[in-house]
């Protein structure tokens, strides 16, 4: 499986989370056949600031283009570019369903280029059997992190967003889920991901990791910003 990746740049960006914290001064060059990783604990503004590099969340403050084009006058074109494979608590898999049903939900919603051929090259890339009667809610943590990146991967998109790697997952598990996500990325696509720790040096290792503080720093940086204009 090839596909065409896009490039994410972001320039002084600043995100507000859910909870008010600001996210400030990122800068992301991120391009076709890389991995990036946002890691920071639970409340770092990961997720909020990958959701905004895959244009689905509002900028504060700064500019992100994708493949040159600034959001969010192309955010409709950049979304058609990126899919989410998972973005905690709003996009996940729905545990109810068999591994089946949901491929089968893919192919309806997916675009036109989700295929037989390009489910299998997905489950073939992210070496996850396909186990069509089995509930998604029944898969360990790693294969339902392997799963939501196999359905994203079909899409044939350019980007793919994947919020978590390393919840619940640790040891050869880990490996496994960092393996899966970087091997995404080697097709070609630009992967943006988010974890608490990054991946380790070595085959899997990130091409760019943005470390995000905490709550405490990150207090900080919104009282900063607030200053700064930021609201």
């Amino acid at each position: 499986m090839a596909v065409r990746g896009v490039e994410i740049v972001a320039e002084g960006v600043a995100v507000r989370g859910p909870a008010g914290i600001v996210v400030t001064d990122i800068d992301v060059d991120a391009r076709p056949g890389t991995l990036t990783v946002l890691a920071g604990p639970s409340g770092s503004g990961r997720t909020s600031l990958m959701l905004a590099l895959g244009a689905r969340f509002k900028v504060r403050r700064g500019r992100i283009t994708v493949d040159g084009v600034a959001l969010p006058k192309g955010g409709k074109a950049a979304r058609d570019r990126i899919s989410v494979a998972r973005a905690n608590p709003v996009v996940g898999l729905e545990e109810r369903l068999t591994v089946g049903e949901l491929v089968a939900e893919r192919r309806a919603i997916g675009g036109p280029y989700v295929s037989d051929t390009s489910l299998a090259d997905a489950f073939d890339l992210v070496d996850l059997p396909y186990t069509p009667d089995t509930l998604a809610g029944d898969l360990s943590c790693v294969e339902q992190l392997l799963l939501a990146l196999a359905l994203a991967a079909a899409e044939r998109t350019g980007g793919i967003l994947v919020d978590d790697v390393d919840d619940g997952i640790a040891g050869t598990d880990l490996d496994r889920a960092w393996f899966a996500v970087r091997s995404v990325a080697r097709a070609g696509a630009t992967v943006i991901a988010t974890a608490t720790t990054p991946p380790p040096p070595g085959p899997s290792a990130a091409d760019l990791v943005l470390r995000l503080p905490g709550h405490d720093v990150h207090a900080a940086a919104r009282d900063a910003a607030r200053k700064g204009g930021v609201r």
